[in-house]
């Protein structure tokens, strides 16, 4: 491709037109390694190797590969595209690609892929992988719902490239633009509009230059706004006065239209010419979120909501109880009186509204539209005589509120789309063609701060005993660190009053809200979340909050990866929990158990996610046992100058033997499970002044100093004056401990702890001094990590050990002094056991894959026994092992409450 030869110039500008352009092809094809025989054959025409129209002219035809051709004689590139594309020389020989080229510019297209290339020549080298499969390697497609999806945020995300660099527009401007036009191109792949008509008004009525476009789109923009009786029509060519009357706000406003160049002239025809029939209305949103960032745009899905996922929301919520009336009715006999209970459902789901209070770009509106349509249709199927009926559900029944401008336009035309489709899917089953146009104006979706706005105002209810609102969504989570300080605003504003509020995720404020919207009402909610609002901390806070409104969780999800069809998942663990304020004797919990969800029907599900009573932990300073206390580990607060290398170490005690004193080793979470040996100055118990003779010790010590005095935290600032000692000192002077790694990966059975020597300082970690070998025992059984796996918070997907929620709160059992000897020598053979295994750390041992047998055996045997402390019958799982902790944790709060009380 950039070969030279005889003094010429690279990328084929050389010796002369003729032999460059003959030649081109030729070492292009070279490149993808295709057999120097073969491409000979091509160049002599061997045997009609060269199947082109026009060999004479430099054309090449390599069959099931390519056509290439040059251009000479300034013709329109685009134009030469689509007219090869249509030859019967293209299917005749199957061929992948073509190619056409001037050697400034490139058109080239994808056959099987449906993907065109429109680049300057100098840029070809950037593009090699548009061609792969010439050398055998298959594009990977990546895809949403389906491939028509990805296609489009391609060829759109080109065009808007194009328009931006030539015009300088605001964001809101060239959205509105985005929108409209896609509205057109969907209008004209589904009957809306007359066939491919506003793609033949562009070919047929500008210039190739792209000087007449603006022009005509804001003509076409206009026309669109006219009602067919306005008389401002007839000013316009007949030509336009074709387009039909939209309506519905969509065209309303006038806005700039971008200008254009022959190059996003023909960007935009690549658009026009996909099949827009097969997008899906709720993508779009995130296929014009990946147009405008183009990081975005290889990756699209990622930032959608599946439609798998929004039924986990939507269907047993409400579809699942207005099939079962459907149901119910199909197996009456066909009556009047069967009729008049269909027509009184009919008019049920007619009513019902659908309300997400962060829509985003529609995703759950749209297939909760479309699932309710598609219950309409079944319903309609079952009369005993066929009427002539026009859907009663309607797009002002769905509710939605963003902050995001482009979202809300976005959501607005996803519904126009959606209501089109539903259309079309009644006229073909039931033969009732209800009109698309004009659209009705869709004032149910609304942009604006959420959590600053008037559910009850903008969602209104006639009756709140009998209306029926389902508040749906995925809002924003937002953890509680990085928060912007107008969503702090917002939390302070939903949660005025409540303490410790600035704990909880910014999710929470939607749950908060949606709380107090649908308490002493039928409406309901299901709302998506991070796990973390059921675990730890956050449990209390919240869930007494929405406890003490009277509303109980109806169904939820256990923590699952929120995952869609992009190639890299998001990582995230979310929960689905539906809130109503009914009374509900069946209540069903989703577990997923090898990758297949399992249905649980349970009298009542507990904050936590599991079966049980709506108990809550409260963040407990003290044991409610009769256990050692814990404490978090020593905290150095040092900015690392307390931690010694072992260069330090070396340089420390060569100037000073007696140093050997101050050195201790140092363990924390990592150090502890996988076997890493740190250091650290340990200077409790020296005087200040003695420690400033050691040059040393004092530039250490002077860098802490300023560190800390530099803190914003009064608390730290004042320990400048200490900067010998840990900020904070919990180390026990002797005996042992048992250190508690936090965080512990959620892969583990067992959380790995065991004893240290007090002479080891600990960090980054709990401690439980002078603890036994009981509680050792009790700690590491399955029990107890059942019930930590449960109450614990996490950090990232980890599960991060806590004092006040875990260990304070867990009910030991009552034992005897024999019983704590039989735990105590099982918990001694855990440790022997792990000293079988010198070579390898706590991580390698507890690792699931690779925890040696000897090692779970030993657990085994102390979980069996450590159940039988509790009961003699076995649990059957975790979950009741879990419920049977909680029953208890009530009854022990119940004794410290009569035992305060005396």
């Amino acid at each position: 491709m950039g070969t030279e030869r005889n003094g010429t110039e690279r990328n084929g500008t050389e010796r002369n037109g003729t032999e460059r352009n003959s030649l081109f092809i030729f070492d292009f094809l070279q490149i993808f390694s295709i057999p120097k025989s073969t491409i000979t054959k091509l160049k002599n025409n061997t045997s009609n190797t060269n199947k082109a129209l026009n060999p004479e002219f430099g054309e090449v035809a390599f069959i099931r590969q390519i056509y290439f051709k040059p251009i000479f004689d300034n013709a329109n590139l685009f134009n030469e595209l689509e007219n090869l594309k249509n030859a019967d020389i293209i299917t005749t020989h199957k061929i992948r690609f073509i190619f056409i080229t001037d050697f400034i510019n490139i058109e080239a297209y994808d056959i099987k892929a449906q993907e065109q290339l429109s680049i300057p020549f100098a840029e070809l080298y950037q593009n090699y992988d548009f061609f792969l499969p010439i050398a055998g390697f298959e594009k990977a497609i990546l895809t949403a719902e389906n491939p028509a999806d990805t296609k489009a945020a391609y060829q759109m995300g080109k065009l808007f490239d194009a328009i931006k660099n030539n015009n300088e527009l605001d964001q809101h401007t060239l959205n509105i633009f985005l929108t409209r036009l896609l509205f057109c191109f969907f209008a004209e792949d589904t009957n809306i509009f007359e066939k491919q008509s506003f793609t033949a008004l562009i070919k047929n009525h500008t210039d190739e230059q792209g000087s007449q476009l603006s022009e005509l789109l804001n003509d076409c923009f206009h026309i669109l706004n006219l009602d067919e009786n306005d008389t401002k029509r007839q000013t316009y060519p007949a030509f336009l006065q074709r387009l039909p009357y939209v309506n519905g706000g969509l065209f309303a406003e006038q806005y700039q239209i971008p200008e254009f160049n022959a190059k996003s002239r023909r960007l935009l025809l690549n658009c026009a010419q996909l099949d827009w029939s097969e997008i899906n209305p709720d993508i779009f949103g995130s296929m014009f979120q990946s147009v405008i960032d183009p990081k975005q745009r290889a990756e699209l899905g990622q930032h959608y909501t599946s439609v798998k996922n929004i039924m986990k929301v939507i269907k047993p919520l409400f579809l699942e109880p207005l099939y079962q009336e459907l149901d119910k009715l199909k197996v009456l006999v066909q009556s009047p009186e069967r009729d008049k209970k269909l027509t009184a459902l009919l008019q049920r789901i007619s009513d019902i509204k659908i309300f997400d209070p962060a829509c985003g770009s529609g995703n759950f509106l749209i297939i909760a539209y479309k699932e309710l349509r598609k219950l309409e249709i079944e319903i309609m199927k079952n009369f005993s005589q066929t009427k002539s009926m026009f859907s009663g559900i309607h797009l002002d029944h769905f509710y939605g509120l963003e902050i995001d401008d482009f979202a809300c336009e976005t959501a607005r035309l996803s519904l126009y789309l959606a209501e089109h489709q539903m259309h079309q899917q009644m006229a073909d089953e039931l033969g009732i063609r209800a009109p698309t146009l004009p659209l009705k104006n869709i004032k149910s979706i609304k942009c604006c701060n959420s959590l600053r706005e008037d559910w009850e105002a903008f969602c209104p209810r006639k009756d709140r005993e009998s209306d029926e609102v389902y508040i749906i969504g995925n809002p924003p989570f937002g953890g509680t660190r990085n928060r912007a300080i107008e969503q702090s605003k917002d939390m302070e504003t939903i949660f005025n009053g409540l303490a410790n509020f600035r704990s909880l995720d910014y999710v929470t404020s939607w749950f908060a809200k949606s709380a107090k919207y649908i308490t002493s009402s039928r409406s309901e909610s299901a709302l998506v979340a991070t796990n973390s609002i059921c675990q730890g901390e956050q449990v209390p806070i919240l869930w007494n909050y929405i406890l003490d409104k009277g509303v109980n969780i109806k169904f939820a999800y256990q923590t699952f990866p929120w995952g869609n069809n992009a190639r890299d998942e998001a990582a995230v663990h979310t929960i689905i929990i539906s809130l109503s304020s009914k009374e509900i004797t069946e209540k069903r919990l989703f577990k997923l158990t090898n990758k297949v969800w399992i249905e649980e029907k349970v009298e009542n599900i507990s904050p936590y996610l599991f079966s049980g009573k709506n108990t809550i932990l409260s963040n407990r300073s003290y044991p409610i046992c009769n256990v050692s206390e814990i404490c978090l580990a020593n905290v150095p607060r040092d900015d690392g100058n307390l931690f010694l290398s072992e260069q330090e170490i070396n340089e420390l005690l060569s100037v000073d033997s007696e140093a050997k004193k101050w050195i201790k080793q140092v363990v924390g979470g990592d150090e502890f499970l996988n076997n890493k040996l740190r250091y650290c100055l340990w200077l409790y118990g020296f005087e200040l002044s003695d420690l400033n003779n050691n040059e040393f010790i004092r530039v250490k010590l002077d860098a802490v100093k300023s560190f800390r005095a530099a803190s914003s935290r009064a608390s730290t600032a004042r320990q400048a004056s200490t900067p010998h000692l840990f900020s904070e000192i919990r180390q026990p002077e002797n005996g042992n401990y048992i250190l508690i790694p936090s965080p512990s990966s959620e892969r583990r059975k067992y959380i790995p702890m065991g004893f240290l020597n007090s002479d080891v300082i600990a960090i980054n970690s709990f401690m439980i001094p002078n603890a036994t070998l009981y509680e050792f025992g009790i700690l590491t059984s399955k029990i107890h990590n059942d019930f930590m796996r449960i109450v614990a918070g996490r950090l990232e997907s980890r599960y991060r050990y806590s004092a006040k929620v875990i260990y304070n709160n867990f009910p030991f059992p009552d034992v005897t002094e024999k019983q704590k000897a039989e735990i105590s020598k099982l918990s001694q053979e855990i440790l022997l056991v792990r000293e079988d295994y010198p070579d390898k750390n706590l991580a390698y041992l507890y690792d699931p894959d690779t925890m040696p047998e000897p090692l779970k055996q030993a657990h085994q045997t102390l979980d069996k026994a450590v159940e039988k402390l509790y009961r003699d019958k076995p649990f059957k799982d975790s979950s009741e092992r879990v419920e049977f902790l909680f029953e208890r944790y009530e009854q022990l709060v119940k004794n410290l409450q009569k035992g305060t009380k005396k």
